[in-house]
């Protein structure tokens, strides 16, 4: 840290340094801040003028509060206005039930208008589905609205040819058929198939996001794909219909509406299991709240767990790895030794995945990397992990004293729900705002150019024939239809809005501001309280009754500016971050080694650009809740502050967040543990309970990230009391000197930490040469 010779000091010292004999916190330098070489202070440095001078020994904290940062407040309820006009116009334009809903080869939504009683959409053919072209046009055959899926395999174009009475048939048919007259069902079957009015055949079907998918038809070999469904002669086809057809036509179609069987089996894994991760989250609700109670009680103790939890976490896990990699090292199956890129992307790809030697060895290598940086981190900063826990030990205390802020993130959480409810829909209101787009399509490959009909006009005189993939009217193309029945005016996609740009970014900036002001509204509501309490003196009797009411009164009467100040340089900072990936979405094909660093680059900065001002923002607004100064002077005077006391910063600040993600990770682990127990079947008494899932890990990993999110809430609570007690505590040292004419409002506790922490510097000192 120093030398005894003064050479390497960042401030100058006395001729004659006295023997080390720890006695009190502040001996070491007189009592005075300026000396304190622990808070890297130099008479050249420049962070301001600290509060050395001030000659009173009232808190800090404002008694009459005035209003700050109007005009962000102003230009805030502006781009609201804003964002309301765009949603009135959204909503006026558009129709939400285009995105929720299916639409038929006709453009009609099922579920809505006339088809208010047909929900669910069902395709004629879903072999049409195995032509590389649906990625483009969609699935090639004729899309019906229906009340319900089909729950039986039938053919009414093969009992017609059979002699099998039309009633009959008709009857069987009909709710899979176009909603004609009767008159136009009167017609034969068989005209009524080749009218494409009605299905010539359908299967046992299930809905899936409103549409009708066939149940699934794995074969258990390789010879059962070739088993024929549907006979020929029952189709109006050239060929009879295989399971592996099917099966095909399943897997092109979900590439189509993004839902491949992967998809598929995640949605209902999900569907059999909602209630059961309801109920595994509540616990994790549960499990956080108790672990933050505890806390208050057994700080120190708690923290302990933590570490050894997470210890003997990431030691068990390093464990399993390698033995899984000696065994699968050992392996003669070929399928050990492929790499990531030469495996197929199918439903399968995680079993896959999870036989390879190269993934094994990869987890091995990154398990043993972390574990063997948390062994250091434990052996070299012990000192200050033991400071950092007395600090923690401190939040403990104000959160308990101020109990009812544990459960204040409900509030900001509730309104961000809000925030990102109110974007969805308008989103979705904006992405329906357009036309429909009808693409031309010929089945079979069929050439209908020479037939009459077949020919759009082209600058007002010019006759060209339809082409695959032309754009078309239902009205306009109908004569072609008539005279080539395989020609078809296929319903694709709604063609955005002129407007739909520039109009959904300012919906995403909304999202990104509105989030981020709620998220800061917590913050500085926190920040109210736990200042509140450090800058009582007597915190056992002095302390105000309602602190939260009084602080959530603050920040909503006279601050609300100074959070949309800084909830708006982290909203633009993301809106940039947001166009540079999008920007390199679209670019990617043309991207070069080059480009791709300087992106990457760009990234980088940003992201450390965000993290940086999340910092300042975040002491800028505790310096608000204490002061009531305006967004600039608090996160100066926070900045300078912090900046006086960089070694400090660097001692506590950093180690404390650390420790409370540990616990946050053990209340992860716990929760993730319990899951795999269950979901796997590891659990006797309740493993027939379980339902059959495709994959056991999706519960798992919604789990996972669910109690992430929760834990982060509860510990969030934490961090904010032990970053404002920091603060203060940091200016409660520079405005007094622990006389009796200017006591410091600091516990015995915290004086106790100021003890160690030069105690620290000073073994530091000594030792060095």
């Amino acid at each position: 840290m120093g030398n005894s010779n003064g050479k390497n000091r960042t401030h100058p010292v006395a001729d004659h340094e006295p023997d080390y004999a720890y006695k009190d916190y502040g001996y070491d330098y007189e009592y005075d801040q300026r000396n304190d070489y622990d808070s890297g202070w130099h008479p050249d440095k420049t962070y301001g003028e600290a509060y050395f001078h001030e000659h009173n020994n009232d808190s800090p904290l404002t008694k009459r509060r005035s209003c700050t940062d109007v005009l962000c407040l102003i230009l805030f309820l502006v781009f609201l206005g804003g964002w309301g006009a765009v949603a009135f116009l959204g909503i006026q334009g558009g129709d939400i039930s285009k995105v929720i809903y299916p639409t038929d080869s006709q453009g009609n939504i099922c579920g809505k208008g006339e088809m208010t009683d047909r929900q669910a959409l069902l395709m004629f053919d879903l072999t049409q589905c195995l032509n590389p072209a649906v990625l483009v046009t969609g699935c090639l055959t004729t899309h019906v609205c229906v009340n319900k899926c089909p729950d039986e395999n039938y053919s009414p174009l093969g009992e017609a040819k059979l002699g099998t009475n039309q009633q009959q048939i008709k009857e069987r048919m009909k709710p899979f058929c176009k909603p004609v007259s009767d008159e136009q069902f009167k017609q034969d079957v068989e005209t009524l198939v080749q009218k494409e009015i009605c299905p010539p055949w359908y299967l046992k079907s299930s809905e899936v996001l409103g549409r009708c998918f066939p149940v699934s038809m794995k074969a258990e070999d390789n010879d059962s794909n070739e088993e024929v469904v549907v006979k020929r002669v029952d189709t109006g086809g050239d060929h009879d219909i295989t399971k592996g057809e099917i099966e095909g036509s399943l897997y092109r179609l979900g590439a189509f509406l993004n839902i491949r069987q992967f998809g598929e089996r995640i949605f209902m894994d999900l569907k059999e299991t909602y209630w059961m991760i309801g109920l595994a989250l509540i616990g994790a609700c549960i499990l956080s709240f108790v672990w933050i109670v505890l806390m208050r009680f057994l700080a120190s103790f708690m923290v302990w767990v933590s570490i050894l939890t997470v210890f003997l976490g990431i030691g068990s896990l390093l464990g399993y790895s390698g033995y899984r990699l000696y065994f699968v090292w050992l392996s003669t199956d070929p399928e050990t030794h492929k790499n990531i890129f030469q495996l197929n992307w199918t439903p399968e790809i995680v079993d896959d995945f999870l036989k390879q030697r190269d993934t094994w060895m990869a987890f091995t290598i990154i398990l043993g990397i972390i574990f063997l940086v948390i062994v250091l981190l434990f052996l070299f900063l012990r000192q200050r992990i033991m400071i950092a826990i007395a600090l923690i030990e401190q939040g403990s205390k104000a959160v308990g004293q101020m109990f009812s802020s544990l459960f204040f993130p409900i509030i900001p959480f509730l309104l961000q729900l809000v925030v990102v409810g109110w974007f969805l829909v308008v989103a979705l209101y904006l992405a329906s705002w357009g036309e429909q787009e009808y693409r031309v399509a010929f089945k079979n490959d069929r050439d209908c150019s020479q037939f009459e009909g077949c020919s759009q006009t082209v600058n007002g005189s010019d006759s060209v024939p339809y082409q695959s993939n032309d754009t078309c009217t239902p009205e306009e193309f109908k004569p072609c239809i008539d005279s080539c029945p395989e020609a078809m005016c296929q319903f694709v996609k709604y063609t955005k809005n002129k407007d739909y740009s520039w109009m959904q970014f300012v919906n995403v900036f909304g999202l990104y501001w509105g989030v981020f002001f709620f998220s800061a509204f917590g913050e500085i509501v926190l920040a109210g309280v736990f200042s509140q309490w450090y800058w009582t003196f007597n915190k056992k009797t002095d302390l105000p009754d309602c602190s939260l009411g009084t602080a959530m009164w603050n920040a909503t009467v006279f601050h609300l500016g100074t959070i949309a100040f800084g909830s708006l340089l982290i909203a633009i900072i993301r809106m940039i971050r947001t166009m540079l990936e999008y920007v390199e979405r679209k670019c990617k094909r043309f991207n070069n080694d080059l480009t791709k660093c300087l992106i990457w680059c760009c990234k980088c900065c940003l992201w450390c650009l965000e993290k940086f001002m999340r910092f300042i923002n975040r002491n800028a607004y505790i310096m608000c809740a204490v002061k009531s100064t305006n967004f600039c002077k608090s996160a100066k005077e926070a900045f300078n502050l912090l900046m006086r006391n960089l070694v400090r910063v660097v001692v506590l600040d950093s180690v404390v967040d650390f420790l409370l993600f540990l616990g946050k990770l053990v209340i992860v682990l716990l929760t993730g543990v319990a899951s795999y127990m269950t979901f796997s079947g590891q659990i006797p008494e309740i493993k027939d309970d379980i339902p059959s899932l495709n994959y056991f890990f999706t519960p798992i990993v919604f789990i996972v990230i669910g109690s992430y999110f929760i834990a982060s809430a509860f510990f969030g609570v934490y961090n904010m009391a032990v970053d404002t007690l920091f603060l203060c505590f940091l200016e409660d040292l520079e405005r007094n000197d622990g006389s009796v004419e200017k006591p410091y409002y600091m516990s015995k506790s915290l004086k106790k930490i100021l003890g160690k922490m030069e105690k620290s510097v000073n073994e530091s000192r000594h030792r060095s040469p």
